[in-house]
């Protein structure tokens, strides 16, 4: 049965009931949730209720704005149905979280229930004429005019509480406080993420010693995330970017690999083993034949003094360009060329007297494959290079002196006027350290308060000293001159020889403003001490 109605007619239905008169409840075995248009049960399209055309998306429409949904692209019309799924018996407008379209549980409001008769025309998709407030959140129509965000808003048809079939379209809400003053507009979906699919056939060939880098690839939703599977290895010396899937560094082992990388993103993952073998560095130079190696000859011993040998490299190599090798560490000895019988004569002066190993390659040859080798000793002659060894030890002495001298015994600094300052040297010290065993020493000096006769006593402090070097003499290599204190000099371990480190130092005394009259005496002593 189809019904009728006059344009801007907005949803025909049999009969219309209050929504107390139907408990919706999610079903156990409810419709499992829709992908907008391509995936609901028909493709949706909004239409104007005013003139027909279709709404694009992305056009802003208030929220009491009334427009109709179509089931069909071709259906632009104000006659268009919605085929009513078999067994329907009622039917909601709603507006749901995106991807909740099937759970009644989650949706945010509902139309009026309507009875469902075999066919509905265009349905009234206004978003404010779902009255009824659903247990989503936020819920109410006005709660998501408030809040704004995405949303999908379609027609549902249920056969008691069982969901039967949605049809929705994704639409944007622009939140505003008076939900009337609320707009929204028809969202296009974005597609669905795809899982990926590895698609590298193969990691490239590595070698011991080379750089090596490979972007992995796979189809699938960007952004992927990679990672080497539990149980399995790159090859030593190689990582795994996990954000760019790129295989890079420098493989230190030789030998064979087997790893299973993993690609994941929103959609699921897929992983694909590879196997294969780094191989060895490739060779400089050939490696030294010996014992039971093939292709050796018989090269005759040079005789003393003769600096060259013939190799007979035999009738396959004959009238060949080779490459001569010398050990004991590979040597190149340069090109040779072989005569009608394959003889080459290769040029040993450079080698010293001894035992060599002469090999001949073919030049270019990136295995290094040994055509003719033996081994042969070289006999010293008149003009080689020889060598000898002669012992040659000494006795290192020393005088053992260890001392101090300080060759002033009294310094004065005169008359000195009350909060007035007066110098002095304190003189040549000498110290002497040449002892058998040298293990450095501090030189400190220390001095006493100043007394007069009376009894009366200037505080030591009234005195400072500033070390330096004895006039006209430069510091022993090792020492070291102290600050303005107590430290004189200190030395590592060094010897002073006989002759000494000679040092001196200012003094420097100052009377204290409220000193009594009178001559004053203090003590200063050296103190030389070994570290």
């Amino acid at each position: 049965m189809k019904i009728t109605l006059a344009k801007r007619g907005i949803l025909g239905l049999g009969a219309v009931v209050t929504a107390a008169a139907l408990s919706i409840v999610p079903a156990a075995a409810a419709s499992a949730a829709v992908v907008p248009t391509v995936g609901s049960a028909h493709p949706v399209y909004l239409i104007s209720d005013l003139d027909g055309t279709q709404i694009p998306a992305g056009k802003v429409l208030g929220w009491n704005d009334s427009v109709l949904g179509s089931p069909d692209p071709s259906d632009e019309d104000y006659n268009s149905f919605f085929t009513v799924p078999a067994n329907s018996g009622s039917v909601r407008t709603f507006i749901s979280p995106r991807g909740q379209e099937a759970n009644v549980a989650a949706w945010n409001a509902y139309g009026p229930l309507g009875l469902t008769p075999s066919g509905i025309q265009l349905p009234n998709l206004m978003p404010s004429a779902n009255t009824s407030t659903g247990t989503g959140s936020p819920s109410g129509s006005g709660a998501v005019a408030n809040a704004g965000g995405d949303y999908s808003l379609g027609i549902a048809f249920f056969n008691g509480n069982q969901v039967l079939e949605t049809d929705f379209i994704y639409i944007s809400v622009t939140a505003n406080a008076k939900p009337e003053l609320a707009t929204w507009t028809f969202a296009t979906p974005a597609a669905a993420a795809t899982a990926p699919s590895i698609t590298t056939a193969s990691l490239n060939a590595a070698t011991v010693g080379t750089a090596f880098s490979q972007t992995l690839t796979a189809d699938g939703t960007a952004p992927l995330t990679w990672s080497v599977k539990s149980g399995g290895a790159l090859p030593a010396g190689l990582a795994l970017d996990a954000s760019s899937g790129v295989v890079s560094g420098t493989p230190t082992t030789a030998g064979a690999y087997s790893v299973t990388i993993v690609a994941t993103n929103s959609a699921g993952s897929n992983e694909k083993a590879f196997s294969g073998t780094v191989a060895a560095p490739a060779p400089t130079a050939p490696t030294k034949p010996e014992g039971s190696a093939t292709n050796k000859v018989d090269i005759a011993d040079p005789a003393k003094g003769a600096k060259t040998v013939t190799v007979p490299a035999g009738s396959a190599n004959a009238n060949k360009t080779l490459v001569a090798w010398a050990w004991s560490d590979p040597t190149n000895l340069g090109q040779v060329t072989t005569d009608a019988n394959g003889n080459a004569t290769v040029d040993i002066s450079s080698l010293p007297a001894g035992e060599h190993t002469i090999a001949l390659t073919a030049p270019g040859d990136a295995t290094f494959a040994v055509l003719a080798w033996d081994t042969i000793t070289k006999v010293s002659a008149s003009g080689d290079t020889t060598t000898d060894t002669v012992d040659v030890t000494a006795a290192v002495t020393a005088s053992d002196l260890w001392s101090l001298n300080a060759e002033a015994t009294k310094v004065d600094f005169g008359s000195v006027a009350r909060d007035k300052t007066a110098q002095a040297s304190l003189g040549k010290v000498t110290v002497v350290d040449d002892r058998n065993v040298l293990k450095g020493w501090n030189l400190d000096a220390a001095w006493s308060s100043f007394k007069n006769s009376a009894g009366d006593e200037i505080p030591a402090t009234a005195l400072t000293l500033a070390p330096k070097a004895y006039a006209g003499t430069p510091l022993v290599s090792g020492v070291t001159l102290g600050t303005t204190g107590s430290k004189i000099a200190s030395s590592s371990a060094v010897s002073t020889l006989t002759s000494g480190a000679l040092f001196d130092a200012d003094l420097t005394f100052k009377a204290p403003k409220d000193a009594q009259t009178g001559d004053y005496t203090s003590t200063l002593t050296l103190t030389l001490t070994s570290k």
